[in-house]
């Protein structure tokens, strides 16, 4: 039985060119795409275009990118890209948020990522010196019990025996790493 020829369905969906402040913002295409394509499922394009939402939108948006903002984060954010309250944001000043919002969620992500290495996979932790003796063996490193106790005290914030998640993001920021 010789083979069907398919007929083509019609043209790709176009995709909207990459904003230039998404660049800038370094966002990556992938980024840029999931804040355009929540900012659009609350546009009206025959009412205000493409690139415009109601301001009262505002916590939809950021719900359809995944985040939980509070009403006290959703009005400071309104206050910044709407100012003088007219009810309006575009897709310009929602993307600049958007994109720091982004990289706060990445750099969580990292901070909880290296924090379960520590731990051994346990994301509530503590950090302990057992934690610590099975890092520097791991990394082949020769560190004395001496030296883990004094980095353990130096990076909790009681001056314990323990690191929390905050304080190992506190040294983590403390290096520059954050």
């Amino acid at each position: 039985m010789p083979l069907k020829k398919r007929t083509p369905a019609g043209p790709p969906p176009k995709k909207k060119p990459r904003v230039k402040l998404a660049q800038n913002l370094t966002l990556s295409s992938e980024e840029e795409q999931e804040v355009r394509n929540a900012f659009q499922y609350f546009t009206d394009p025959e009412e205000l275009g493409d690139d415009i939402i109601l301001s009262k939108n505002l916590r939809k948006v950021f719900t359809a990118l995944g985040f939980n903002l509070s009403s006290g984060e959703v009005r400071d954010i309104q206050k910044t890209i709407d100012p003088d309250d007219e009810g309006f944001i575009t897709y310009e000043l929602f993307l600049e948020v958007a994109a720091m919002k982004i990289k706060d969620r990445d750099k969580k992500e990292e901070v909880d990522k290296a924090f379960s290495l520590f731990t051994g996979g346990d994301d509530e932790g503590p950090i302990t010196l057992q934690d610590l003796r099975r890092v520097a063996k791991t990394l082949n490193e020769g560190v004395s019990d001496d030296v883990l106790r004094d980095m353990l005290r130096e990076a909790s914030s009681s001056g314990g025996m323990d690191v929390n998640k905050r304080d190992f993001e506190d040294v983590m920021k403390r290096a520059g790493i954050l």
